[in-house]
């Protein structure tokens, strides 16, 4: 998959007619790959235009919402999907064009465009002042075509990132799942911890949490760990550790069945149900009692989901 970042006036031509579709796409959740496909399904290279950081955050800086997957997951979501071209734009850098001025030069002169998909509620160019209607327009003008694709709902809302957010900060990582089409996960390089787990028999994968990126609730979890592209089956606590004391928030892996150093390696923690919050024990004894049970637990329900 070709990936194009920078400056928009510092990318090669694309020499191919391409069939994209432009969004923030974070979480590309089963919305977001309704219209994917709606694109790629069509003749012409599969493009997806994107962007980073949230244009939010260039809009309002400090105001972005917590992201459910980072510009480098996002990539690798496209690229599961079928993508062979990725644009990432900067907003900053193209906020002040005039609708048309960025149809013409971004997406038709810099990257060939031939079909695009976008949403019905797509707004873009300076002052938000280009919609479906300026595009079917614009299009008829200029040889290409463009298909608005409604909302996919579930229940009685529209799949959306805002809504697929709000389940992972209150744990439901399952529920989270559904709409994602994709486990919630989270991707991190081990760093030393205190080592307590190692001492009472639970030693742990510890990870800080990335900056920007939603967290799930402080709480126990079913998950699987993926360690140099080997998955697996893991107890996973994010929170304080109030038993001992508090402290900075973790996210720290119990791998099942696994005894090897990987201090300093990258893991990738993909979150599949919550088993309880965090709580603060009695007793070292009591914790290990109930750590003992999270674990089988953990393997029941990864039984179910792993194949």
């Amino acid at each position: 998959m070709r990936v194009l970042r920078g400056h928009p006036d510092g990318w090669e031509h694309v020499d191919a007619k391409t069939a994209l579709s432009i969004g923030v796409f974070d979480g590309v959740h089963r919305g977001h790959r309704e219209l994917l496909r709606s694109a790629f399904d069509h003749e012409g290279l599969a493009a997806v235009v994107t962007f980073d950081p949230h244009p939010v955050e260039v809009l309002a800086p400090g105001a972005s919402p917590r992201l459910l997957t980072t510009i480098d997951e996002r990539l690798d979501l496209f690229e599961e999907i079928g993508a062979g071209l990725v644009a990432v734009l900067n907003l900053e850098d193209i906020r002040y064009l005039d609708p048309g001025d960025f149809v013409r030069s971004v997406l038709m002169e810099r990257l060939g465009l031939a079909f695009l998909t976008v949403g019905t509620d797509f707004h873009f160019g300076r002052d938000r002042a280009g919609d479906v209607a300026f595009l079917k327009d614009f299009s008829e003008q200029n040889d290409f075509e463009v298909r608005a694709i409604d909302l996919l709902d579930i229940g009685d809302e529209a799949i959306s990132s805002s809504r697929i957010r709000d389940l992972v900060e209150v744990g439901d990582v399952f529920g989270a799942a559904a709409l994602m089409g994709s486990r919630f996960q989270i991707r991190g390089v081990v760093v030393d911890g205190d080592k307590r787990g190692r001492g009472i028999g639970f030693p742990t994968a510890n990870m800080h949490p990335v900056p920007g990126k939603c967290l799930p609730a402080d709480g126990v979890y079913a998950t699987v760990v993926s360690v140099e592209g080997v998955e697996h089956a893991a107890a996973t606590n994010v929170g304080v550790r109030p038993t001992f004391g508090g402290g900075d928030r973790l996210v720290e892996a119990y791998i099942l069945d696994f005894d090897e150093d990987i201090y300093g390696q990258e893991l990738t923690v993909e979150f599949v149900e919550r088993l309880r919050p965090e709580l603060k024990f009695d007793s070292v004894d009591d914790l290990v009692s109930r750590m003992t049970e999270d674990v089988a637990a953990t393997r029941n329900i990864l039984g179910s989901f792993r194949g």
